[in-house]
């Protein structure tokens, strides 16, 4: 028959359809369509994020060139290294407090983030959340891929030298070369195989990146700090701003560092839903600190190595790895550590952007997206539709925007963290969760609580988020409350969202104990009881609420 035949046994494949077959482990009601990326992660195969998983997960979040240029958001407002170092351990262990919390949430009970939202939220109103989060995953996927891009143009250069030297054809208006669009569309391609595998398969890359990308960093360092005879000028240099300009730069800085996991503060759930057990994730307390820390001090000391070594003022220091590669002569280092970033960025990209996205679309259209299928639109839309070198080339009031929109984040944040330790005390019926009429359904799928929390708490850091658009509107002394930027995001939406369910309780959702997929016989239709709420005879009835 030929290697390319078909065996008479075989089961014949499935013609392709748009509309994906209804999962027969679905939780939800028969007429409410959803499938099993969205579904609790009960397969124990499916819970294999160890101690050790979720460190390389961090290690690789971490190591990817925004990271590596932190120093170059911190030094430059006047600080000196040690405080940069400061802000950078600080910044880190307040931000890894929610998303450890959040991520118990997955942990727990074996949930994806657009799924738990809708607890604190609503059925429906969680759907604001989710596309919020989307579009955000959408722009920073495609600035991601675009520093891929130039790791990919430091490889091919390396390899064939004259790629440096390709004549640009596209207009100045394009904001991109066309070598450079060469290298990011080249990038953009061999990230898509990634996109078939899924989160349990990804560990393998982590643990990869996880030893490769710390030794060509660290080769890189040592590299110029050898050359330099010693770290160079920035580690003497002391701070240049005091008092009230001290406590700003402080902030601001500090608001940098959070903004940077503050996607991550409410995916959590959508990883740890993997855990092997619900301690794993507490490693990421320290993991989370050491992988920022590690790659911040690298990228200091290569910044600072690289004024004595290429006679460069103290402005002009190369923050960008890429900017050091373009120095190099050894072809064949420039080649491996292009391989190197090139793996880091498609980790990063995974992690942050497109996991979650694809996760956000299942919830949006889960009769036409999985995991996937999520995941590929997210390449598509986020490379290509978010033209990210038009938005890194020259529109620095959208950056600041995006940046910006931790104000809604940290209350997404605080909500999932408030409703199930606070007000739920982790008490969640799971199976209700997938059901738009159930006990979550609040009023017509929205729950006010969470509505009045974001009208109370965001407006008070509009203007600060105005004043970072256009620094020429003057807000007064009231920026400085945007300037922690989460901080002030998640605390008082934190504590308003649980004082008004401690003033206006739900009590149809305050259960006395957890109802998980794994203690649920689907088997048993939902009935009505006498007031009318649904109630599930096989658990509900032994299930009381608390006050």
């Amino acid at each position: 028959m030929g290697i390319f035949g078909r065996s008479e046994d075989a089961e014949p494949r499935a013609p392709f359809s748009w509309v994906l077959p209804r999962q027969s482990s679905s939780l939800a009601p028969e007429d409410v369509y959803t499938n099993a990326d969205l579904d609790p992660t009960t397969d124990p195969s499916q819970r294999s994020w160890g101690y050790a998983t979720w460190f390389s997960f961090w290690v690789a979040a971490s190591l990817d060139p925004a990271f590596w240029q932190t120093g170059s958001s911190l030094i430059p407002l006047g600080l000196s290294v040690s405080n940069a170092i400061g802000i950078v351990v600080l910044g880190n262990v307040l931000i890894s407090i929610p998303i450890i919390l959040n991520g118990m949430v997955g942990s727990n009970l074996r949930i994806p983030f657009p799924v738990a939202a809708r607890a604190s939220m609503g059925y429906y109103f969680s759907l604001f959340a989710v596309l919020s989060r989307c579009f955000l995953g959408f722009i920073w996927f495609g600035v991601e891929t675009y520093n891929g891009g130039s790791a990919m143009t430091q490889f091919l250069r390396a390899i064939w030298p004259s790629y440096w030297d390709i004549e640009n054809t596209l207009p100045e208006s394009a904001g991109i070369t066309t070598r450079d669009m060469t290298s990011y569309f080249l990038f953009w391609l061999i990230q898509l195989p990634f996109f078939f595998l899924n989160p349990n398969q990804l560990r393998y890359a982590f643990m990869i990146k996880t030893v490769v990308v710390p030794a060509t960093m660290l080769a890189t360092v040592g590299s110029l700090v050898h050359s330099a005879g010693g770290g160079g000028p920035l580690f003497s240099q002391p701070n240049t701003v005091h008092g009230k300009d001290f406590s700003a730069a402080w902030l601001l800085g500090l608001a940098a560092l959070q903004g940077n996991w503050a996607t991550l503060a409410v995916n959590s759930p959508d990883f740890s839903r993997y855990a092997t057990n619900n301690r794993a994730v507490w490693s990421q307390m320290l993991a989370i600190p050491i992988s920022a820390l590690f790659v911040t001090i690298c990228g200091i000391l290569a910044a600072s190595a690289s004024i004595p070594v290429y006679g460069l003022d103290i402005s002009e220091a190369y923050w960008s790895p890429f900017d050091i590669m373009a120095q190099w002569n050894n072809r064949a280092a420039v080649a491996f550590a292009a391989m190197a970033w090139m793996l880091a960025g498609i980790a990063a990209n995974i992690t942050a952007n497109s996991i979650s996205c694809a996760n956000d679309m299942v919830t949006l259209a889960p009769k036409y997206i999985n995991i996937t299928r999520g995941q590929l639109i997210t390449a598509v839309l986020g490379g290509w539709a978010v033209a990210p070198w038009k938005i890194l080339s020259s529109n620095t009031t959208f950056l600041s925007f995006i940046s910006g929109y931790a104000i809604f984040l940290g209350p997404f944040s605080a909500f999932i963290t408030a409703d199930y330790f606070l007000v739920k005390r982790r008490a969640y019926h799971v199976p209700e969760l997938y059901d738009p009429r159930g006990i979550y359904s609040y009023w017509h799928g929205t729950n006010w609580r969470a509505v009045a929390t974001l009208i109370l708490t965001v407006p008070p850091n509009l203007p600060g988020l105005i004043n970072a658009i256009n620094s020429d509107i003057d807000i007064g002394g009231i920026k400085w409350y945007y300037a922690p930027g989460f901080i002030t995001a998640y605390i008082p939406a934190l504590l308003v969202y649980w004082g008004l369910n401690v003033v206006f309780p739900h009590h149809e959702t305050l259960l006395a104990e957890a109802v998980t997929a794994d203690d649920v016989d689907l088997s048993v239709p939902p009935t009505l009881d006498s007031y009318d709420a649904k109630s599930e005879t096989y658990e509900l009835s032994s299930v009381s609420a608390h006050h």
